[in-house]
């Protein structure tokens, strides 16, 4: 579990710095590099991430899924980055810091770097500019390719597992100055109550409450500037994450490739949203509603009518267009596409012929 240091102070027992720097190029699965940027930002009080250029990694023999544009622009939403920018350098130097006014930079310790990761940090790693931090276990990019590859469904987990969740869950729910709670999260119940998970901040009597629902699977920027159009409504977004058993029976074969804890912490991530649900129904209905009681309910323009359709006669359904156009499906694609690299072999594997279905939001 990840975990917070005292208030002012790193994990090391130091007062923390102004600007601590850290860098990357934050491939496609969202809340595994949310989660290799939270104890980074654990260093100092503002912490500035640099995102590699599709042009810097293609000269180090990198083919990243996501565009720098999309990766610069997920980053930036996570609530624990301060700053972002595109084109920062593959190899940071000294000169790297003193240009962004930044007083370390942050490490991550990965177990089995590459010839190439380790080569990055030859010149600064061993300043006293330089922390090294270990990272906790996450999901990769090759192994989420590997569970296409094996067209596999035991990443999946049962709804109600919600002691995993709230251990997960906490650090990303939490202020990372105060380290107070400032989202809620609950875990949708079939008796339709909601088991508090984490309990942050509540709308107010004023606030104009939007709510939307879905897989989010693979979260990338056509999710966010989904969520980005909803908030827009209103002043308070709850998001809604459809179980893995629910998505699985709409979509079918492996799908969703992120389990439901994954999908929960890539949305709990963001700026932007202020309180998730856990495992809601696929169907939104006017049980259901009546229960969460929002002002606007935010849907794609394409969404299939029987989601919404004991919901339409109250009035609030907003169909919202995103200004960035992408869905699952087209992300996928991408993957089963491109040759990606196995860390552990270099054997280079093929993705193809994985079963896709059409608007995999």
């Amino acid at each position: 579990m990840l975990k917070a240091g005292p208030q002012g102070l790193t994990p090391d027992g130091e007062k923390k710095k102004a600007r601590v720097y850290t860098d990357g190029f934050f491939d496609f699965v969202h809340f595994s590099n949310a989660k290799l940027l939270w104890p980074a930002k654990q260093y100092g009080k503002k912490l500035i991430v640099g995102i590699h250029s599709d042009d810097e990694l293609d000269n180090n023999g990198i083919c990243p899924i996501f565009t720098d544009e999309e990766r610069y622009r997920l980053i930036s939403a996570i609530r624990w980055v301060d700053e972002a920018f595109e084109d920062a350098p593959f190899q940071p130097e000294m000169s790297t810091l003193n240009q962004l006014d930044c007083d370390i930079i942050a490490i991550p310790d990965i177990s089995h770097p590459t010839t190439v990761e380790t080569a990055r940090y030859e010149e600064i790693r061993g300043s006293d500019r330089a922390k090294q931090y270990v990272i906790s276990e996450h999901v990769t990019d090759q192994e989420v390719a590997g569970r296409l590859m094996l067209v596999t469904k035991s990443h999946h987990m049962e709804t109600d597992s919600i002691l995993e969740f709230k251990s997960a869950m906490l650090p990303f729910a939490l202020d990372p100055v105060s380290n107070e709670p400032v989202i809620s999260v609950s875990l949708f119940k079939q008796n339709y109550t909601f088991a508090p998970i984490v309990i942050g901040k509540k709308p107010k009597a004023t606030d104009k409450v939007i709510y939307v629902s879905g897989a989010f699977d693979l979260f990338h920027a056509g999710h966010l500037s989904f969520l980005e159009a909803a908030k827009e409504l209103g002043d308070y977004l709850i998001v809604g994450i459809v179980g893995d058993d629910d998505v699985n029976e709409e979509k079918g074969t492996i799908f969703p490739v992120m389990n439901l804890l994954e999908r929960t912490l890539s949305v709990a991530s963001l700026k932007i949203v202020d309180e998730v649900f856990v495992g809601v129904p696929p169907i939104t209905t006017t049980r259901f509603v009546n229960l969460i009681k929002p002002t606007k309910i935010a849907i794609y323009p394409e969404t299939h009518p029987r989601r919404f359709a004991g919901c339409t006669q109250l009035g609030i359904i907003k169909e919202v267009a995103p200004d960035y156009d992408a869905t699952c499906e087209e992300i996928l694609e991408r993957i089963t596409s491109r040759k990606i690299a196995s860390s552990e072999d270099d054997e280079i594997a093929l993705f193809s012929g994985i079963p896709l279905n059409n608007n995999q939001h």
